[in-house]
């Protein structure tokens, strides 16, 4: 038992590694224990043990702000990253297939196109070309590569070709369809982002609209509402009783902004390209621009 949970712990972190996700893993970690450690001090605070700068609600603000500052700076980058792989990965694989027309075999069309120019993938295709001349199987070498670069549109390219090459068909067919399939969806992805660019601006607008008004109500008309002769008309109004004060009142708009943006950050992610993990970056965003304002202005 203790040997298959070493080979097991081994084959993790040796995927791991062949997939690039130590870099995640390391973000997850430091992410996870700055929200801990801020999440922990607002317990302590809100029980009254821990005496630091701020309110009790700042701590969870800055738990929430520490972990998606970076996440979210790691997954744009990564999201970029895919996209220029998935950008170039059609020319490969039609470069592929033109050599196979040229009467080439499949290890030469690929030390053939290993000697071309790819940008972000040149290196990964040297790899390829390097394993193949050393004596590997093509299909190894590829399914290696689609470990190794992990994306969707790749993994189920290479998928396809090595079951055409291992099935006896007309490869060259096979890539040519491949590449013509990995562009159109590139090009549907990048179409659906352009159309719905117009609906994320639209959640921002709304955001900050609602920020400004309730900005503007709490430096402006409620301090002339609770003070003096307008607090002496709330309480007529209220039936005599005491009035929430200026604070109060203030607190309970800045937990409404933050509900608001926290919400309005998550519907804008999915709209960008329908995963949650787009809206890392826009809860950052959003929850930063509402604790800022109203620290600034009102010193909540």
């Amino acid at each position: 038992m203790k040997k298959k949970k070493e080979a097991r712990q081994t084959s993790y972190l040796k995927n791991l590694l062949l997939t690039k996700n130590m870099t995640r893993l390391a973000v997850y970690i430091v992410s996870g224990v700055l929200v801990t450690v801020f999440s922990l001090l607002g317990i302590l605070a809100m029980l009254g043990i821990f005496t630091g700068f701020g309110g009790v609600v700042d701590y969870f603000v800055l738990a929430l702000l520490s972990g998606t500052s970076i996440l979210g700076m790691y997954e744009s980058m990564h999201v970029r990253r895919i996209q220029k792989i998935d950008g170039i990965f059609p020319d490969f694989v039609r470069d592929l297939a033109e050599s196979r027309r040229a009467g080439m075999t499949f290890t030469k069309a690929i030390l053939f196109a290993s000697k071309g120019e790819y940008g972000i993938l040149t290196p990964e295709i040297k790899k390829i070309s390097q394993q193949v001349s050393w004596g590997g199987s093509v299909a190894d070498a590829l399914d290696s590569f689609a470990q190794r670069v992990n994306t969707k549109s790749i993994r189920r390219t290479i998928t396809l070709i090595i079951e055409a090459s291992n099935s006896g068909g007309n490869v060259a067919d096979v890539l040519d369809v491949a590449a013509k399939d990995a562009r159109e969806i590139k090009m549907l992805e990048a179409e659906r982002r352009t159309n719905m660019a117009s609906y994320v601006v639209v959640i921002y607008v709304g955001m900050f609209v609602f920020l400004a008004i309730v900005l503007i109500l709490c430096t402006s008309f409620i301090p002339a509402m609770v003070g003096g002769e307008g607090s002496q008309g709330m309480q007529g109004v209220m039936g005599g009783g005491s009035f929430a004060s200026k604070d109060e009142i203030s607190g309970v708009f800045y937990l409404a902004c933050l509900v608001q943006a926290f919400g309005s950050a998550l519907v804008a992610g999915v709209f960008e390209d329908g995963r949650y993990t787009s809206s890392v970056k826009h809860i950052f965003i959003m929850i930063f621009t509402t604790w800022l304002s109203f620290k600034l202005l009102l010193g909540v």
